[in-house]
């Protein structure tokens, strides 16, 4: 509970300080007089005009520490979006489970590997000189 003390040591007013993180004097009080805690973006806003860290301003029992997580670059994965008929959100929700998949995503991924191997064998097939051209299933 040291957000008081951290403005005056930086000599702003509550007034600059709101203005600072994109809020109003009322709320900006709210925050030192601890009744409401700043969202997540004025938070970082507050500690940098501050030259401070959370923990500085707040105890650990007053702040929840979210843990961040690293978002996936475009290149580490393929994002697909599909249109289905609106019947198939309920029908997924209880049928992969019942299936043996854990979600919808690794769903996806097994069809993608049953894909491929399909393709690879219609390649094997198509470059040998042979009468039966049907694929048998792979299960997998």
């Amino acid at each position: 509970m040291f957000l008081k003390e951290k403005r005056l040591e930086k000599g702003k007013s509550q007034r600059e300080m709101a203005k600072a993180i994109g809020t109003d004097g009322p709320l900006y009080s709210k925050f030192e007089n601890y009744k409401c805690l700043p969202v997540p973006v004025m938070m970082d806003k507050l500690t940098k005009v501050l030259d401070c860290d959370v923990r500085d301003i707040y105890a650990d029992s007053e702040v929840y520490y979210r843990k961040t997580r690293k978002r996936a670059s475009a290149s580490t994965g393929y994002k697909l979006t599909v249109i289905l008929p609106p019947e198939a959100k309920e029908f997924l929700q209880y049928a992969l489970k019942e299936c043996g998949y854990k979600d919808i995503t690794y769903w996806v991924w097994r069809c993608y590997e049953r894909l491929q191997k399909e393709y690879e064998y219609k390649k094997k097939a198509s470059s040998q000189p042979t009468t039966d051209k049907t694929i048998p299933y792979i299960k997998g």
